[in-house]
């Protein structure tokens, strides 16, 4: 699946969402766990699991 698809799977979820809304939420949600890797270097999400942060020194 890639953003285009995930953003037409939400906005038939909420019932007619329109895209462009879709689209700012699902922009949210990446941008927010970003920010919660930044900030903590960790973040966790229910039965989806906890993500963290590697500082990859050179790249």
């Amino acid at each position: 699946m890639n953003k285009k698809e995930l953003v037409k799977r939400v906005a038939e979820k909420l019932e007619g969402l329109p895209q462009k809304t879709a689209v700012r939420a699902v922009d949210a949600v990446f941008e927010s766990i970003a920010e919660g890797l930044q900030e903590d270097g960790v973040v966790t999400i229910g039965k989806w699991g906890t993500y963290s942060a590697e500082d990859i020194a050179g790249e």
